[in-house]
């Protein structure tokens, strides 16, 4: 029964918790403009605006994101690489969490102007066109690219590269990687079961030949079209990582000049310190400079370079290049450029200049510049080895060994791979030194290799014994004998021993034996 005191009190109970029903609940702080410092490192997160930030660290290209608040969560898109993610903020604003590191607010800064972002456009949906962004066409994102967001300028360059490879392979198809006959369905020789192991046999022999260094990782270069829009669109948007992208991709399309440029441009937007000493490397010479010419004789004496693999090389007689550290290796002239065979089955190409300095064109020394400093004035020409190329006398599907025991030698190099791919190399070398006495470099490039991996001492004299076998010396095993290390492939393989040992040792330990045979190793 309510009391005239009951009722009173009970009403003003009401009317206190409907007071406090009624306030607004507190607004989320809104995250300051201005520098937050790493806590755990030195890298800063700078809020520019309310949609803007951008991360800076020491010695790399800055990442600009656009940002979004949402109560205490920061919602960011990385323009540069494409990707999303979340982050937290503090409750005062001042810190925030991120995936892999926290920051806090060091030095704050009055918010900058920030233009909203036209309807339609990437940067209105960011999240839909990060994510819409690995298939896209190179129209949308060239457009894309133009709204200054670098991953869509990125993604625009692997799109051309695409192309341009899709439209290589389709106008000269590797043999070793085509569909085999057993799996195409209008064949009589058509098996479901035998394209299977055939399947298995093309991935095999694709994983080796980049294992074994039979893929020479050049890049397509691409067509004058996209690579003028691609220097354009550097100019009009620089990004640090983009533009030396597109250098990159001028380079290996020959057009050296315009990759001087691009590469400027990359270190002025905020490229490393490695990128800009190779900008700096080709910023005095001018297009002229940059002009090859054809090279009717091999180099001789002694080169530098402030960039590239190699600092020095010393080109003496036959054709071999003094590398450092005992490492000697062959130079030959192809095609009027200077190729240096080196011991993962690629070259290294240089192009000689109007000045006598040597350019690095290769994925190793791209953009270095080789001087001559000395050294001989005149070396002897180099050999002429002989060589055979690989036979393709064993189609994918039939027996390899059988290939391999009739003497085609294709059969013999599937064997090869099989064995070296299953970590068999001593069984590896037998098919190999087959092809190697036939006169097939890769061969004995691959007898090098089991070396390297098993430390053989007979593998060094076989080769040797090919070698000297006509009495010319001018079989290839000449040449590869001639320039391998043997020394330094054999320290190699007995520190990569050395470690291996220490892991099974280490993992003995940490992984405690059944009680019945654990032992103890204590004296």
């Amino acid at each position: 029964m309510f009391t005239p005191v009951s009722s009173l009190r009970l009403l003003r109970g009401l009317s206190v918790l409907l007071s406090l029903i009624a306030l607004p609940a507190a607004a989320a702080t809104s995250l300051a403009c201005g520098s937050y410092k790493e806590v755990d490192g030195s890298a800063h997160f700078v809020i520019e605006s309310p949609q803007h930030a951008v991360r800076t660290y020491d010695g790399q290209p800055p990442i600009h994101y656009l940002i979004r608040q949402q109560a205490q969560v920061l919602h960011v898109a990385d323009l540069s690489n494409g990707f999303s993610d979340d982050y937290t903020i503090s409750t005062d604003g001042k810190r925030i969490g991120a995936t892999l590191a926290d920051y806090v607010l060091d030095v704050p800064a009055r918010c900058k102007a920030a233009p909203q972002p036209a309807a339609g456009s990437c940067r209105a949906d960011i999240d839909h066109c990060i994510t819409a962004a690995s298939s896209a066409s190179p129209q949308q994102l060239t457009q894309w690219c133009r709204e200054d967001l670098p991953f869509a300028c990125e993604r625009l360059i692997s799109a051309y590269q695409r192309q341009a490879q899709a439209q290589q392979q389709a106008a000269t198809p590797d043999p070793d990687l085509e569909e085999p006959e057993v799996c195409k369905e209008t064949s009589p020789t058509f098996d479901e079961d035998a394209c299977r192991t055939a399947a298995r046999e093309v991935l095999g022999i694709a994983f080796a030949k980049s294992l074994l260094g039979s893929l020479s990782g050049a890049a397509v270069p691409l067509a004058d079209a996209p690579l003028g829009e691609l220097l354009q669109l550097c100019r009009a948007h620089p990004d640090a990582s983009f533009c030396d992208k597109v250098a990159e991709a001028h380079w290996d399309a020959a057009r050296y000049a315009q990759a001087a440029d691009a590469l400027q441009l990359a270190c002025k937007a905020g490229g490393d310190d490695h990128l800009c000493q190779r900008a700096h490397g080709l910023a005095a010479m001018s297009a002229a400079d940059l002009a090859p010419v054809a090279a009717s004789t091999l180099p001789c004496g002694d080169y530098t370079a402030a960039t590239g693999l190699m600092s020095e090389l010393s080109f003496g007689d036959q054709g071999i290049v003094a590398m450092g550290f005992g490492s000697e290796l062959r130079a030959r002239l192809e095609n009027d450029v200077v190729h240096i065979r080196h011991d993962k089955g690629g070259d290294f190409v240089l192009k000689p200049l109007r000045n006598g300095s040597l350019l690095g064109i290769d994925q190793w020394n791209r953009y270095a510049v080789y001087q001559r400093t000395g050294g001989a004035a005149t070396c002897s020409a180099p050999t002429v080895y002989v060589e055979l190329p690989l036979p393709q006398d064993c189609p994918i599907g039939q027996d390899a060994q059988a290939c391999c025991d009739s003497g085609k030698l294709a059969g013999c190099n599937a064997m090869g791979h099989r064995k070296a791919l299953a970590g068999d190399w001593q069984a590896a070398a037998p098919y190999y030194l087959k092809l190697c006495q036939a006169g097939v470099r890769a061969g004995c490039e691959n007898l090098r290799s089991v070396y390297e991996n098993t430390g053989d001492e007979d593998l060094p004299g076989k080769l040797l014994s090919v070698c000297n076998r006509d009495g010319k010396g001018t079989h290839v095993a000449c040449d590869v004998y001639a320039t391998s290390n043997w020394a330094l492939l054999g320290m190699s393989m007995q520190l990569r021993r050395a470690t291996e040992d220490v892991d099974d040792e280490d993992a003995t330990e940490t992984a405690p034996a059944p009680a019945s045979t654990r032992k103890s190793f204590r004296k």
